[in-house]
């Protein structure tokens, strides 16, 4: 191999002499300057030969890989995905770029239109969607999706400020014809509304009311007829409205709401005794709604008396503690004793939300002790255990809450007391204590709603000690006595693995049987069938996820109608991906799909 490279390399070399040979010029003129005296040929200084560079081959210029024809379906499907995920920007950019693409399918361009003006809607940028609605009404005026895009049209107009331009576009969807024509009165009487158009706006509201699919429509409608109204003076037809509400409105904060709007109404309309007036009744109706403050603050600006017992209450349910706090303690000081046990209620639950555990158990402890008889007394005594806990007292908590049990032990709240001190015996990690005090809540009150889950306390205390008879003991009971107990799987799963460690295999095997039979599509059932199948597998498995190539979507589906068929107890055959034509014609269907399409999602779940 050397003696090859190394006669390449001469022929090389010899190649590349012969080729400068031929190139050096014949006619080199020699000058010889004359001398007088002989001399010696001078040395010749050979000239350099020139340096050989050769001919480049010609490169060629690569032809360029054509690029494929983007798909407008393949955009689509991105703009879908990026819709689905609230990702409204990178959704219209997809859906620009099927419509910039000249060779897209008109279904497709149009669909486009479509989706690019609910992303603009959907993130805010009103004037851009009207223009992409706009686009697609006049390109594709007799498309199937021309009534929607109307309708869209109309809430992108309302959200860029023109309501009264919105109001043609309304028009033009209920022409066309609509399943949710109450819907698109009441936003009609929106859009006229907003652009000042009162006596319009009324009309549709109007015929909203008489079109209303149900009685909280209704009473909306009615509300905003009462604005309207409001705004054009016609105060009388808006406290009319407002009482029409309040004969049929069943909602305790709705209700307060209306009649502070009612009251706010007659103040505007000059009525100031009758707006107070009803003000007052508002307080003293609604003393743990959010609208009786506010009217509580109508009056004391006006300098209305309000009794302060009032005032406390009002004000510790809106949260406003020391403005709760000074109204109560000036009751205390100064009132009968008509509300007096009550006072002491409040003052304590405003010491407890302020933060000062310490005076809200005197307030208890003074209704405790005095009035025996009073409708919190048993709330009282949980909520001084409960200030114990919270001034960091926990022996005293427990002993609260035992003595609480000692002293009226036909309670109602009784045995949650006893679950409570035992829960925090089970916090503070006394095991044994908490065993036995959770075990003498089962004991106690075995029917109560603490009997069977005091009970699995009490047994995984035992199991976390290693105590395997004693939590076989209460576990066995609880499956025995509470057969329909919702801890009944979850007892039965640690049952088996307590049957585990005590090398009983039969039993372990049988409790998880036991489980997943009383649970078999939620967690206990499942985990225990992991059990089944192998005792040691993790609690959470690794995931992995390989898809199946031979996965068919036509037998995927008839695979989960026949599961569907047999847990609905329904006879397989039918197309249950359908709905039958009764429920598909059902107008409470239709008008929900229908604001559904639109994107009305919070109506359409009305």
């Amino acid at each position: 191999m050397k003696r090859i490279r190394w006669i390449l390399t001469l022929l090389f070399v010899l190649g590349l002499a012969t080729l400068v040979a031929c190139d050096a010029p014949l006619d080199l003129p020699v000058f010889i300057a004359p001398t007088e005296t002989p001399t010696h040929t001078p040395t010749r200084t050979p000239t350099p030969a020139p340096t050989f560079t050769p001919t480049p081959t010609p490169t060629p210029t690569p032809t360029p890989t054509p690029t494929p024809t983007p798909d407008p379906a393949e955009w689509l499907t991105e703009a879908w995905q990026a819709m689905h995920v609230g990702n409204y920007p990178a959704a219209a950019e997809a859906y620009r770029a099927v419509i910039a693409a000249s060779y897209a399918p008109e279904d497709a361009a149009a669909g486009a239109y479509i989706g690019l003006g609910e992303a603009y809607l959907r993130d805010g940028a009103y004037p851009e969607a009207a223009e992409a609605f706009r686009d697609f009404v006049t390109l594709y005026p007799t498309s199937p999706l021309t009534s929607d895009a109307y309708f869209l049209l109309g809430k992108a107009l309302v959200g860029a400020g023109e309501p009264l331009s919105a109001t043609t576009a309304y028009h033009a969807h209920l022409s066309a014809g609509t399943v949710i024509t109450p819907d698109v009165n009441e936003f009609l009487g929106d859009a006229y509304h907003a652009g000042g158009a009162y006596v319009t706006a009324t009309h549709f509201y109007s015929v909203a009311v008489m079109t209303a699919p149900s009685r909280s429509f209704e009473v909306g409608m009615r509300e905003r007829l009462a604005l309207s109204y409001a705004a054009m003076a016609d105060y009388d037809a808006a406290i009319a409205q407002y009482d029409a509400i309040l004969d049929v409105a069943q909602i305790r904060a709705y209700r307060a709401r209306i009649e502070h709007q009612a009251a706010q109404t007659l103040l505007l309309a000059g009525e100031t005794e009758a707006g107070y007036e009803r003000h007052l009744s508002l307080v003293e109706t609604y003393l743990d709604e959010y609208h009786a403050y506010l009217s509580l603050i109508e009056l004391v600006n006006a300098g209305r008396p309000v009794d302060d017992y009032l005032r406390g209450v009002v004000n510790y349910h809106s949260r406003s503690y020391a403005p709760a706090l000074a109204a109560l303690n000036r009751y205390l000081e100064t009132a009968p004793e008509l509300y007096v046990a009550d006072a002491h209620w409040y003052v304590g639950l405003s010491h407890m939300a302020a933060g000062s555990p310490g005076l809200a158990a005197g307030h208890f402890q003074t209704l405790i002790g005095a009035y025996p008889d009073h409708r919190h007394w048993g709330d009282s005594w949980m909520r001084l255990a409960q200030a114990y806990v919270n001034a960091g007292n926990t022996t005293s908590a427990i002993e609260t809450y035992r003595a609480f049990v000692e002293a009226a032990p036909e309670h109602r709240r009784a045995p949650e007391a006893l679950w409570e001190a035992a829960r925090l015996l089970d916090q503070a990690g006394d095991l044994e204590a908490a065993a036995q005090a959770y075990m003498d809540c089962h004991v106690q009150y075995p029917r109560s709603d603490y009997g069977d889950l005091a009970l699995f306390r009490s047994g995984f205390q035992s199991y976390q000690k290693e105590e395997w008879v004693e939590a076989a003991v209460a576990w066995d009971t609880l499956t025995a006595i509470y057969p329909t107990s919702a801890y009944r799987p979850m007892t039965l799963l640690w049952l088996g693995k307590l049957r585990m460690r005590q090398d009983d295999w039969a039993g372990a095997y049988e409790a998880w049987e036991a489980a997943r039979a009383a649970q078999p599509l939620d967690y206990y059932g499942l985990r225990a069938a992991d059990l089944i199948d192998d005792p040691q597998i993790n609690a959470f498995p690794v995931l992995r996820y390989a898809p199946d190539e031979g996965y068919d979507e036509a037998s995927a589906q008839a695979e989960a109608e026949a599961w569907l068929a047999g847990w609905a107890s329904v006879e397989v055959g039918g197309d249950l991906s359908r709905l039958r034509p009764d429920l598909a014609a059902n107008p409470h269907l239709r008008r929900g799909m229908g604001l559904w399409r639109l994107g009305e999602f919070m109506e359409a779940r009305g």
